[in-house]
């Protein structure tokens, strides 16, 4: 299993703040005997059917479920990180007795923070027709291309969620990004 993600930053103002994985283990994993096994454990099946997992060393969450799907989440420094992540979780539960084969590794999505230079112009803002700005609703102006959403604080931050694949960073993020980088004051 290769996963080669290639990411590129324009500047160092963008970073990732959430990254989140999923994967199967290709084995049945008995839960309530699982949460003996482990700390920093949570399960309860009649609230969620899977068991909440954080290994300090680690970091980031880990869901594991009884049909042995694995999802892990956090903040990561790139794609490949989430990667290891996940990995370094399905380890854990081989070391426990199971028989694990991990398959169908993939992104479900990210989400990254991008800090502008200025603040940014709202009345520049409305001649774009993908953005959507209401103050009474809500504080900031919204844009959603290809699936991403940006949304836009007027002080100068953006907030970027739904990246589903690495190629989204240079033919959606970044174009979006420069376009926006135009309308600050």
């Amino acid at each position: 299993m290769t996963l080669k993600v290639v990411t590129r930053t324009h500047n160092n103002k963008m970073r990732l703040t959430n990254v989140v994985y999923q994967a199967n283990l290709n084995v049945k994993i008995d839960l309530s005997c699982l949460v003996h096994q482990l700390n920093n454990v949570r399960y309860n099946p009649r609230i969620f059917p899977g068991l909440i997992y954080q290994n300090r060393k680690i970091g980031g969450n880990c869901l594991i479920f009884s049909n042995g799907k694995i999802n892990c989440n956090g903040a990561c420094s790139d794609f490949d990180s989430g990667v290891k992540r996940l990995r370094r979780y399905a380890r854990i539960v081989q070391r426990l007795g199971y028989i694990v084969r991990l398959s169908e590794v993939r992104l479900v999505t990210a989400s990254a923070v991008h800090k502008l230079s200025g603040r940014i112009n709202v009345k520049s803002l409305s001649r774009i027709p993908d953005f959507q700005y209401n103050p009474e609703l809500f504080p900031a102006a919204m844009l959603r291309r290809q699936g991403i959403h940006f949304t836009c604080h007027l002080g100068g931050s953006v907030l970027i969620t739904g990246i589903k694949h690495s190629t989204d960073l240079d033919n959606v993020v970044f174009p979006t990004m420069v376009e926006i980088k135009l309308l600050v004051v």
